[in-house]
């Protein structure tokens, strides 16, 4: 399938997906052990989170060298292995590029901080004197190099340097890195948080979408991407500003996250919880739709690495609402993207006060955030080990570097494949669904007027059968609002003239 056109990426955090060693860490050989699963499912792409070497302070988001694997998860030989063998399977590879910044470790920036004159002087942001700015992990954004003797901008830790993208070599030099990896065979990138390479250190804008779409648009101009799914962290990006990047070809799909935000309280961070209502749900999904009814794509997600478990968040693990989730996501237009155990109805867990890694979370507990909003929203939760099954199918055969004290029973891959009516089941065959239906892959969206706790839309396409995607989205039965022909899929295995609490279904439309 061409990159471009994806029907489901897949995203693996290689470090715990699966452990092919018994140092209970995951890797890359661990990761190709479980192509023919992949496979299986169906999916077209995998996105692995960063395997570059890294001293780890963010979990591998700072990059000390692109071009190299870090020996936790491998080698070259494996990442070139795992990706001719997922190619061999009709799978591509996405990598994840972190652009913004990179480690302090990088010999960029030791060059930087030695040499302020040298060719790697201005790679990064210094100035005399700092402002008053709040990083995004808590503290300030500037930190003092007794080397250089000035201080350097860092929008998270100060492990993690930001690049200044405002030099072309910066510029330049990623576009080689893509380049690197373009031509060892992957078809994909992803690019974390690229709406901060626009920023304006001095003004204190996060973004200067102006800046931000020229440095895109220079860096990809300089890589052939015809054949590469490129796709950008962007939360802080509006629609008409998503669709100026689709037309430059800078992008072709970009995540916000209006929808994670659902259970936070406006304008307050994520620690600052809110109730989760539906109807804000289908209200946002339904404005970001409607504008790309015309053109560009939408992205589809519920979890990622960042954003806990959907499931956890709104619906206290309610596999019932699990299922759910699933037939709206792929019923609507757009890229869907699967995050691991998100088909097995991997909820966020328990984790042990004591055993949190995430420097994000750490660093809000230290300074005296709440454990009850850690656990709807720490990063660690979106990280534990995937949920294979027992045994000899298990993560890892040693200790887990990350650890849940609780387990639910049966929501794991071995269990649910024995299960034809089970979420794994219901992803696959929405998965091939999706692939060979026409109408919910490129069709239009159309809302169906409806109750707010109702979710009901219109896919259409011409000359082919329009579809109606008709979703409960409480525990209520409620009568169903439409008339409906006959169902494509559904989370009910036996028809009713009633919806019952948080069932969906697609059907045809005549």
């Amino acid at each position: 399938m061409d990159a471009k056109q994806m029907n489901t990426v897949y995203q693996v955090y290689p470090k715990s997906f699966q452990d092919s060693d018994g140092d209970g860490v995951g890797d890359l050989q661990g990761v190709v052990s479980r192509l023919d699963y992949l496979s299986w499912l169906g999916v077209d792409m995998v996105w692995l989170n960063p395997v570059y070497v890294s001293p780890g302070y963010d979990n591998g988001y700072d990059v000390a060298d692109y071009a190299r694997i870090d020996p936790m998860f491998g080698s070259m030989e494996d990442m070139d292995e795992l990706i001719r063998k997922a190619k061999d399977r009709g799978i591509g590879i996405m990598m994840d590029i972190v652009a913004n910044h990179t480690s302090h470790q990088h010999d960029w920036f030791l060059q930087s901080e030695r040499d302020p004159e040298g060719a790697y002087g201005d790679f990064y942001i210094w100035r005399d004197t700092p402002n008053e700015w709040s990083s995004f992990f808590g503290g300030g954004t500037w930190t003092y190099s007794p080397i250089r003797g000035q201080y350097y901008f860092h929008a998270f830790a100060p492990e993690q340097p930001d690049l200044n993208w405002g030099n072309e070599q910066v510029r330049t030099e990623m576009a080689g890195v893509l380049a690197f990896w373009a031509e060892r065979g992957v078809t994909g990138f992803r690019f974390d948080v690229i709406d901060l390479i626009g920023k304006d250190v001095d003004r204190k804008r996060w973004l200067d979408f102006p800046l931000m779409r020229r440095y895109l648009k220079d860096l990809v101009a300089q890589v052939d991407t015809s054949s590469l799914l490129l796709v950008g962290e962007a939360g802080g990006l509006t629609p008409d500003e998503i669709l100026a990047l689709q037309r430059d070809g800078s992008l072709d799909v970009v995540f916000n996250f209006e929808v994670c935000a659902l259970d936070e309280q406006a304008g307050q961070g994520k620690w600052k919880l809110a109730p989760f209502e539906p109807s804000r749900l289908k209200a946002t999904l339904d404005t970001w739709q409607r504008a790309f009814a015309v053109e560009g794509r939408n992205s589809l997600f519920w979890n990622n690495h960042d954003q806990p478990r959907a499931i956890s968040r709104w619906y206290d693990g309610d596999e019932r609402a699990a299922k759910m989730l699933a037939v709206l996501l792929y019923g609507l237009k757009g890229i869907p993207f699967l995050y691991q155990g998100e088909e097995v109805g991997m909820t966020n867990g328990m984790i042990a006060p004591e055993d949190y890694q995430d420097i994000e979370t750490v660093n809000y507990l230290r300074t005296g955030g709440t454990l009850d909003a850690v656990r709807m929203k720490g990063r660690d939760h979106a990280r534990l080990p995937m949920e294979w099954g027992e045994g000899a199918d298990t993560f890892s055969t040693g200790t887990p570097w990350l650890r849940s004290l609780h387990h639910d029973e049966g929501r794991d891959v071995s269990t649910m494949r024995l299960d034809e009516t089970s979420l794994l089941h219901l992803y696959r065959e929405l998965i091939a669904l999706r692939r060979t239906n026409r109408v919910l892959r490129d069709g239009a969206y159309e809302l169906v007027p409806t109750e707010d706790h109702l979710y009901v839309y219109r896919r259409f396409l011409a000359e082919e059968t329009p579809l109606l995607v008709v979703v409960n989205l409480s525990p209520d039965t409620v009568p169903i609002p439409v008339e409906c022909g006959d169902r494509l899929i559904a989370t009910e295995q036996v028809e009713s003239p009633m919806l019952r609490p948080y069932e969906a279904f697609i059907c045809y439309n005549f």
